[in-house]
């Protein structure tokens, strides 16, 4: 294969509208390949870092739709046959970064396709119920419909790329139960740990009030945002959300009226950092598939209280870094927020515990080019 600096690259993804924990990714692989192009089914150039706006963007004809930031999901039946659009037939190494279809691209006979995977397409398998109880009866029988065909496409295409890597134990599991193909690794994503000195319980419980959770941009549908907020609204605690996703509206007009509910909106990572390194918690109430988020946290020293399932198994360890709820209820999930906020942390312990099972960027590129 060609020198990295002669490779003709693509590197292919499917939602660009924020930098969000996948494009987070995206954005590793573009300081690894900076010549590389780069192909998505929408987005915003504006919205994306500035290394990102460097390289040359295509996107596919959802793009022009009107409205399509607001009602790109309602075109997911659409999704794969626009990722197979795409001409890929002038380059030498093809890498996608997919959640849902961009590991379905179609690529020359010559050329390397290493698909580094999120999820398979969530609202498809474990998460369909999830993604569709709010849907009236029509709604959901169409929808229902159309996924069986999607279903038979993405076990089809799953087939395509030479090399798959799955982000976690959790991802690559769901890959070979639904695809029925055993990942060729796991590449845990790349994690920016937090570099300021870590606060002791005196400096995250000041006697002025100061006293806050945060969590993550919990506004899609498998994050449980309005759990969450329904399990605040009505306590003392205050709630800090960073971000921002598809349901973020809808929910600060439902709760922005309770004074104890902060929507912060997109911040700068310094902003990040110091929220994240002052809070006397991190609340993660739903299915992740990795979670750079609370692993982010727990560096900063901020022990997590999560909801037990998916990547966070493979980072949370109890008594240590936090602790678990196990059921979507008010009662279940107060009863372990109590239980994180009265334990008696070591957070320099919290923020240690991370380091050994994650990669720093240097050390994802790393592993990556062993691929």
């Amino acid at each position: 294969m060609k020198k990295n600096n002669q490779q003709r690259v693509a590197l292919v993804t499917e939602s660009l509208w924020s930098m969000g924990g996948a494009n987070r990714v995206l954005e590793t692989f573009a300081k690894m390949y900076p010549q590389a192009d780069i192909y998505a089914l929408f987005g915003d150039t504006a919205s994306l870092s500035s290394g990102l706006q460097k390289h040359k963007i295509t996107y596919s004809a959802l793009n022009r739709r009107w409205f399509i930031k607001q009602l790109y999901r309602y075109t997911y039946h659409l999704w794969p046959l626009h990722i197979e659009k795409f001409d890929l037939s002038q380059y030498d190494l093809v890498i996608s970064s997919s959640s849902s279809v961009a590991f379905g691209v179609i690529t020359p006979m010559s050329c390397k396709h290493i698909a580094y995977i999120h999820s398979p397409m969530r609202y498809l398998w474990d998460l369909k119920d999830v993604g569709i109880k709010d849907f009236g009866f029509f709604k959901r029988a169409i929808t229902n419909f159309i996924l069986v065909f999607i279903r038979l496409w993405e076990t089809s295409a799953s087939s395509r790329p030479d090399v798959l890597i799955a982000n976690s134990q959790f991802i690559s599991k769901r890959i070979q139960k639904y695809w029925g193909r055993k990942p060729d690794g796991v590449l845990t994503p790349p994690i920016h740990y937090y570099e300021g000195v870590i606060k002791e319980k005196d400096e995250r419980e000041k006697k002025n009030g100061n006293k806050y959770v945060v969590a993550g941009a919990p506004f899609e549908f498998n994050k449980k945002g309005e759990f969450l907020l329904e399990c605040i609204k009505d306590t003392d605690i205050v709630l800090k959300l960073i971000g921002s996703g598809s349901k973020e509206p809808g929910l600060r007009r439902k709760y922005a009226k309770y004074k104890n509910i902060q929507f912060l909106g997109k911040i700068s990572d310094e902003e990040k950092w110091n929220v994240l390194s002052k809070a006397s918690a991190f609340v993660m109430p739903g299915i992740e598939d990795y979670g750079i988020f609370p692993v982010e946290a727990m560096s900063a020293g901020t022990p997590v209280l999560a909801y037990k399932a998916g990547g966070i198994l493979e980072n949370l360890v109890e008594g240590v870094n936090g602790y678990f709820f196990t059921e979507w209820s008010k009662e279940n999930f107060n009863n372990g927020l109590k239980k994180v906020l009265n334990e008696e942390w070591n957070y320099k312990k919290i923020s240690e515990s991370v380091k050994k099972n994650n990669n720093t960027e240097d050390m994802f590129k790393k592993k990556f080019m062993e691929y």
